[in-house]
């Protein structure tokens, strides 16, 4: 059975801020090379994923496939790839996969946020 940080109950005198994450990941890319990262816990955990790095840097993330760079020139139909959405969480789920790419070798960080635990 896998334990997790209690789901962070969310209040409004919290006036706009948010508690520092229950889980993550940090990672430098290698040009051009997919890196992969499987989210922590179950399925049936739910979190506020959030991304960050550089503004300038061009980064593709794509859910439970591999991220892969676009050909010049040419426009390609791929499901659940997008940049990383720098002011945009996303929700994910435990053992849902992550790939990420880019044509640099940014610094890249992912910070998880347990919002739903749904023990059956």
């Amino acid at each position: 059975m896998t334990t997790a940080a209690p789901v962070t109950p969310y209040n409004s005198n919290y006036s706009g801020t948010m508690p520092f994450s229950n889980q993550g990941v940090k990672m430098t890319l290698a040009a051009s090379t997919a890196l992969s990262w499987t989210v922590p816990g179950a399925a049936t955990q739910q979190y506020r994923a959030t991304f960050r790095c550089s503004s300038t840097a061009e980064v593709w993330v794509r859910l439970n496939g591999t991220a892969a760079l676009p050909t010049s020139n040419t426009a390609t139909d791929v499901v659940g790839q997008e940049f990383i959405p720098l002011h945009e969480p996303k929700y994910v789920n435990g053992g849902d996969v992550l790939s990420f790419i880019s044509a640099t070798t940014p610094q890249v960080g992912v910070a998880l946020l347990l919002v739903q635990n749904n023990p059956n």
